[in-house]
């Protein structure tokens, strides 16, 4: 019943259009899943296990891996995007078979059975043991792209998925009239769910972009299709305002951009809202939870002071905060302690091997947010741990890092922290860094000084990074 809903909409909007702007040309809806159905035929004549997983690995075009990401659908398989270079974090998953553009050499196929289906390559019959779901069961995600070591494979499901996004259109009033240009990779959560089906489901028109070349060519896509919505994560949105730092305004009809997947920090906002001026919505969620969970709209450059309030709840989803002592001394009497999400879009579990370790909750998630509750309203503070204790009060990552993303060549900051409480600061950048800059910052907001308190590390930034 749920695999239907996923084809509803190319006969039900048969006309509107996917454009692929990477190779400028467009499709109708009916036109793709043309395509869809002689693909799936070819994976279909390979009589791969029901509801086995499928790895899509590799394709920078995000309609090619779109249009496998369906077939595999069509075809009652699992898909799980994986971007190029992620064979080695998949290891720990008995998935069935993998498809990919080019030839792969990886020891993971070295005993499979190898066949072109279309223009693929396809490696199957990879393990005896693999994972087999139910018909409920739609695509496996990463864990975030930036997470150290082996990602968690999540599974999610149909049925939960489907009411995941029609709160987002709900909560983001997307109309069969926009035009959402896609520079978020398909194999990210936020890009393929919040974003694209999103679309899809509401019949819009969606043009898929490449990231780099898309915010290269920014001006004119917005020009030449008349888009009316982009989504972005932080690190999107910070690469835009390096490459236009010198541009004081990008011309363009957006109804609204998004900003998601991370917290998007003041300078951030502030910025954005000077290259485009237009409605921004900050978007909370995570992979597990749906993805999407909250949305706040600002339709002002928030003042420098602001905190982040993480919005609204999208509609049929609940918030609570699960009180925990650790911080309360720090915090008076305001509710403190860690968000707990209450949706329809709960994930239906992490797969390990070829087991699904199922979550405690099927309606209710605690993540590991800590978050104030002020006014009916609720704050992140960061994530359980990414704090320090100096002079008797609480430093949170988050907070730190405010500081250090006023420089237009600082693109990502990720800190941690030893036993003892002294911080790694790395610094993701383009071109030189004022060391001297960034340490007076954190010395006049915190007093926390270089060599004593932290080591700053800076690292050449690179494309293999999302959020």
């Amino acid at each position: 019943m749920y695999k239907d809903s996923f084809f509803i909409p190319f006969k039900e909007h048969h006309d509107s259009i996917i454009i692929d702007a990477t190779q400028s040309k467009s499709y109708t809806y009916e036109e793709v899943y043309s395509q869809i159905e002689g693909i799936a035929a070819g994976i279909e004549a390979l009589q791969l296990a029901k509801h086995s997983i499928v790895v899509i690995y590799g394709y920078k075009n995000a309609f090619k891996s779109l249009l496998l990401f369906f077939s595999c659908l069509k075809c009652d398989l699992i898909p799980f995007l994986v971007e190029t270079g992620g064979l080695s974090k998949i290891t720990d998953l008995k998935f069935n078979a993998l498809i990919a553009e080019a030839a792969v050499t990886d020891s993971i196929v070295e005993n499979a059975t190898a066949q072109k289906v279309n223009d693929a390559y396809v490696y199957y019959n990879l393990h005896d043991d693999i994972y087999i779901g139910d018909e409920n069961d739609l695509l496996v995600v990463s864990s975030s792209g930036t997470t150290a070591g082996t990602p968690k494979k999540i599974l999610l499901g149909k049925q939960q998925t489907i009411a995941n996004i029609a709160s987002n259109r709900e909560a983001m009033a997307i109309t069969k009239d926009d035009v959402t240009l896609v520079l978020l990779p398909v194999s990210y959560s936020y890009g393929l769910i919040a974003q694209f089906l999103t679309h899809f489901f509401t019949g819009a028109k969606i043009v898929l972009g490449e990231r780099l070349l898309g915010i290269l060519q920014l001006p004119q896509l917005f020009q030449k299709h008349q888009i009316t919505n982009v989504f972005m994560t932080p690190l999107l949105a910070r690469l835009i305002l390096y490459y236009y730092q010198k541009i004081p305004k990008i011309k363009n009809n957006l109804r609204f951009m998004t900003m998601g997947g991370d917290k998007p920090h003041l300078p951030t906002f502030q910025n954005v809202f000077r290259l485009f001026s237009c409605p921004i919505y900050s978007t909370y969620g995570l992979a597990e939870a749906g993805p999407r969970v909250a949305t706040c709209k600002y339709t002002d450059v928030p003042e420098q002071d602001s905190e982040a309030c993480i919005g609204l709840v999208n509609p049929g989803i609940t918030l609570r905060v699960a009180h925990t002592e650790k911080y309360q001394d720090k915090y008076n009497d305001t509710p403190i302690g860690y968000l707990q999400i209450e949706s329809p879009s709960i994930y239906l579990g992490y797969i390990r091997g070829n087991v699904l370790d199922k979550p405690a909750s099927n309606a209710v998630l605690t993540t590991k947010d800590i978050v104030v509750k002020k006014d009916n309203r609720y704050f992140i503070l960061g994530r359980e741990g990414d704090f320090i204790e100096y002079k008797d009060r609480i430093i949170w990552f988050n907070s730190l890092s405010d500081e250090l993303y006023h420089a237009p060549e600082v693109l990502k900051v990720s800190i941690r922290k030893d036993s003892e409480d002294r911080m790694e600061i790395g610094v993701f950048h383009r071109n030189k860094i004022n060391v001297p800059e960034v340490e007076q910052a954190l010395k006049d907001k915190y007093d926390l000084h270089a060599g004593d308190h932290y080591d700053l590390k800076l690292i050449e930034f690179n494309n293999t990074y999302y959020k």
